[in-house]
C-alpha cells in the first residue's frame, strides 16, 4: 500500500523550489545592475580623470576658496581656538580666560618658533598670569568683529555677587575687571529660541513659570527679592489651573493646555535646577537661595525687559523720571541690577550696585546733603540728622531683602528658614502680584519652538504623584 503524500512537506518543497528561481532572477538583475553602475562610475572617473588632467590645481584652488571666507584683519588660528573655547564655556571670568589664552598662545609662538628653524624650551611657555587685560581685550574685540555679521556678539558685565558685600566694595573696585564676565551672546529677535534645543517642552514651560516668579510674584515695590528657594520652586513644578483656565478662556481649552503641560516630578525638577546651577544659568547661594547669573541676563535682558517692565511716555523717558519697573539698571554703571542696594522710598527707582555705591556718592560732592536720595531725597544708610540723630537704614534688593528682615532671621533661628520667607513673603505681599508682566496670556516663542522640535519630554517628566 503506497504511503500518503504528506502535504505539508510538498508545499514546503515548492515553496524552496520557487525561492530559489527568484533568487536567481534576482542575481541575474543585480550582475546587469553592477554592470551598468561599473560603466555609469568608469564614466564618472574618466570624466573626473579628465577634468583633473584638464586643471590639476582645481582641488586646491577649491580648498583655497574655502578657507578664504571674510575674518578681520590679523585674524589667525589662535583667534578661531580662542573663539570656540568661549562659546564652548558660554562665560569666562578674567582669571578663566587666562588658562583658555596661555595654552593657545603658547602654541602659537612654539609654531612661529618652528616656522623661524628655533626651538622653543619649555621655560618659554607662557604662564596664564602673563596674559594681561589688553592681550584679552584684543582677542575679544577681533572675536566680536567675526562674529558681529551671524547674528552673535561677546558682551560683558560686572558680577554683581562676586564682587562682595557693601563693606569690601573699595578694595574689590581696584581690580574691577577681575570681576567682569564675558559671555557669548545672540543678537537675534529672539534671545531664548536656542535654549529650546537643551530642554524639553514640559522642562522649557517651568523655566518660565521660574522667572515669572522671580520678576514677578518675588518682586514688587515692597520687596525686591529676584530670588527663589528650592521649597518655593517646587511649587512650581506644575501650572496654576487658574492661570491656564485664565489664559485660554474655557474650560475645555484650559484641559488641552493642562494635558499638554502635565509638569515635572520633583525629582526630574531638582536635577533640573541642579543642572542650571552647573551650566551657569543659575546661581545658588549658602542661603539656599536661586537666582539668575550674569550670563543669563546678558542673553535675556532684551526679553525681561519687553515682557515685564511697561513701556514708558516719551516725556518720562527724556528727564528720566517714570513709574516704578519691573527690570532696573544701577545708576552708576547703567547694568542690570538684581543684587545691591535701593532707596528707602518704595516707588523711586534709584539702584545701586554695592561695588558702584562709593564711585555714584562721589559724583555727588556737588550736592548739600549727599546721605540723602537724589531722586526723592529720602535718608539713604545710616546719616545723621540736623539734630545729631541717626536716621535712615540700608534697603536691599535681592536675597538680602529677605536675610536681613527679622522676620526671616527669627524662624532661621528656629531652624525654619523656608518658613521665615513664607512668612515675609504674606506679610509684604498680602496678594500675588501679576500685573507686570505685559501680554501674559501669549505662548512665548521658545515654547512654541520647543514643542515643535520635541513633543513628548519622556516618562521622568510626569506629575508627582
Amino acid at each position: 500500500m503506497p504511503r500518503p503524500i504528506n502535504r505539508k512537506r510538498a508545499r514546503s518543497d515548492a515553496e524552496i523550489e520557487h525561492g530559489h528561481r527568484r533568487r536567481s532572477r534576482r542575481e541575474d538583475d543585480d550582475t546587469g545592475d553592477d554592470d551598468t553602475a561599473d560603466m555609469d562610475d568608469d564614466g564618472r572617473r574618466g570624466e573626473a580623470s579628465g577634468d583633473r588632467n584638464d586643471d590639476d590645481g582645481a582641488p586646491m584652488q577649491s580648498t583655497q576658496q574655502a578657507r578664504n571666507v571674510w575674518a578681520p584683519p590679523g585674524y589667525d588660528d589662535s583667534n578661531r581656538a580662542f573663539l570656540q573655547a568661549v562659546m564652548a564655556h558660554g562665560a569666562l571670568t578674567f582669571r578663566q580666560a587666562q588658562q583658555v589664552l596661555a595654552p593657545i598662545l603658547s602654541v602659537k609662538k612654539a609654531m612661529e618658533a618652528a616656522a623661524d628653524g628655533e626651538t622653543q624650551s619649555r621655560a618659554q611657555q607662557i604662564a596664564p598670569q602673563d596674559i594681561t587685560y589688553d592681550v584679552l581685550r584684543q582677542y575679544i574685540n577681533q572675536a566680536k568683529a567675526a562674529l558681529a555679521p551671524l547674528d552673535f556678539d561677546i558682551r560683558s558685565a560686572t558680577d554683581e555677587r562676586s564682587m562682595g558685600s557693601r563693606s569690601g566694595s573699595g578694595s574689590s573696585s581696584r581690580n574691577s575687571h577681575d570681576h567682569l564676565v564675558w559671555v557669548f551672546v545672540s543678537t537675534d529677535n529672539d534671545p531664548k529660541s536656542h535654549l529650546a534645543v537643551l530642554f524639553t517642552p514640559r522642562k522649557l514651560a517651568f523655566l518660565h513659570r521660574l522667572l515669572d516668579a522671580l520678576f514677578d510674584t518675588n518682586n514688587t515695590p515692597r520687596l525686591e527679592a529676584l530670588c527663589i528657594t528650592e521649597q518655593q520652586a517646587l511649587k512650581l513644578s506644575r501650572p496654576a489651573r487658574t492661570q491656564s483656565s485664565a489664559a485660554e478662556g474655557s474650560a475645555s481649552q484650559a484641559a488641552a493646555a493642562a494635558s499638554r503641560d502635565k509638569g515635572l516630578k520633583h525629582s526630574v525638577l531638582l536635577s533640573l535646577l541642579a543642572s542650571l546651577v552647573r551650566q551657569g544659568w543659575l546661581s545658588k547661594s549658602a542661603q539656599g537661595f536661586y537666582a539668575l547669573t550674569t550670563r543669563t541676563l546678558l542673553e535675556l535682558e532684551p526679553y525681561l525687559v519687553e515682557t515685564y517692565n511697561e513701556p514708558l511716555d516719551p516725556a518720562q523717558a527724556a528727564n528720566g523720571a517714570g513709574t516704578w519697573q519691573r527690570i532696573k539698571y544701577c545708576a552708576a554703571c547703567r547694568e542690570l541690577i538684581t543684587s545691591g542696594l535701593r532707596c528707602a522710598t518704595p516707588t523711586c527707582t534709584l539702584r545701586l550696585h554695592d561695588h558702584c555705591e562709593e564711585a555714584f556718592w562721589r559724583t555727588q560732592q556737588g550736592r548739600q546733603d549727599r546721605n540723602r536720595c537724589p531722586k526723592c531725597s529720602a535718608p539713604w544708610g545710616k546719616a545723621e540728622d540736623a539734630n545729631g540723630e541717626v536716621e535712615g537704614k540700608l534697603h536691599f534688593i535681592g536675597e538680602r531683602a529677605i536675610t536681613s528682615n527679622e522676620i526671616y532671621r527669627r524662624k532661621k533661628r528656629q531652624g525654619r528658614p523656608s518658613e521665615g520667607v513664607d512668612e515675609l513673603m504674606r506679610t509684604l505681599q498680602p496678594r500675588a502680584a501679576t500685573g507686570g508682566r505685559r501680554g501674559h496670556g501669549s505662548e512665548p516663542s521658545m515654547l512654541a519652538t520647543g514643542s515643535a522640535a520635541n513633543e513628548d519630554d519622556g516618562g521622568d517628566d510626569e506629575t508627582q504623584g
